[in-house]
């Protein structure tokens, strides 16, 4: 007897756990870099460098855009819509 459980509806939980994490670091990261490179964050060589600042914006835009990623479906999935 497996217990598997139906796919969730909420595509937070729905989603690939490496794929959520991978997002969440980048939107971390880039956003670390963004404020480091635009000088609020102080207290780095990174401090007020142009280059960090558009590095962490494209980081951040990365994660955002990985985070709502959604692949699609194998031909062989088992999709209703697949009536055939």
């Amino acid at each position: 007897m497996t217990d598997e459980r139906p796919p969730s509806k909420n595509p937070w939980f729905a989603m690939n756990p490496y794929q959520r994490a991978g997002g969440l670091v980048l939107i971390v990261i880039g956003g670390v870099w963004f404020l480091q490179g635009i000088g609020v964050a102080k207290g780095s060589v990174m401090t007020g460098s142009t280059l960090w600042g558009v590095l962490g914006a494209v980081f951040f835009v990365a994660g955002v855009l990985t985070l709502r990623y959604k692949p699609k479906p194998k031909p062989g999935d088992n999709n209703p819509s697949d009536n055939d």
